[in-house]
């Protein structure tokens, strides 16, 4: 099994909101990629997490959120994963300090979650945050792997983020949170950009609904709103494990 070290992706928004995506100062976030062991269900790892894990977390001070993505619903190539681990920090020296900790104080609460699942090395991205959801201990996130169109550049995906996610809202009256991810390491080819964007339950359920009833697009069409890139949607379930940092 991957040693479960704290290592980070990339994300681009101030303070680490981790599923809360507001600010495009970056910060840093980790995402690893995990099979359930025989007999596990996400809720036990969730249980972990949201226990010994955030109690680590809190006893050493680290400056960091968590959270699981328990995947729903997702497009090939990506959809291996039973789930994703995802961290985030503030700063690199943030994910530093939490590094060297983990390695040196952690083998207990590593063997438990080792336990529970296995999970491959992480992945490291940039991510630029659009705009904040409301907090809440799950959430569904709706993740777009998106390729630019010929010209499009992704400050063009940027703008079209802000715009949709404000016509969304209007539509709505719901807060809705949105932010874009950029390739980084360990996993920059296929795609130049991941679009996120989640809510509460209900608020993502009228969203969807939106798009459903194609009230969205004519909103987004009159605005003059033109997605830049041609995406692929998948649905993940987030439960938050360690919440830190607002």
């Amino acid at each position: 099994m991957k040693r479960l070290a704290i290592l980070p992706l990339l994300l681009t928004f101030g303070v680490v909101h981790a599923d809360d995506h507001t600010n495009s100062t970056p910060v840093i976030a980790q995402i690893y990629e995990c099979s359930l062991n025989e007999n596990v269900t996400p809720a036990d790892v969730v249980a972990l997490g949201s226990g010994e894990f955030k109690n680590f977390v809190t006893k050493n001070k680290l400056n960091m959120n968590s959270y699981l993505w328990e995947a729903v619903a997702i497009n090939a190539p990506y959809d291996g994963p039973d789930l994703r681990w995802v961290n985030y920090f503030p700063t690199w020296k943030d994910q530093s300090s939490a590094d060297q900790l983990w390695r040196k104080k952690a083998t207990k609460v590593q063997e438990k979650i080792y336990e529970l699942v296995t999970c491959k090395k992480p992945f490291f991205f940039p991510m630029r945050g659009v705009a904040q959801p409301p907090r809440a201990q799950e959430k569904p996130v709706i993740t777009m792997v998106c390729n630019l169109n010929d010209g499009k550049s992704i400050e063009d995906a940027m703008a079209y983020r802000i715009g949709i996610n404000e016509v969304a809202r209007k539509l709505t009256n719901v807060q809705i949170g949105s932010a874009l991810f950029t390739p980084g390491i360990g996993l920059s080819t296929g795609w130049d950009y991941v679009a996120m964007v989640t809510g509460t339950h209900d608020g993502m359920a009228a969203v969807m609904d939106t798009v459903r009833d194609g009230s969205l697009a004519a909103a987004s069409s009159s605005a003059g709103l033109k997605n830049p890139a041609t995406c692929v949607t998948d649905l993940h379930r987030s439960h938050m494990m360690v919440h830190n940092q607002n």
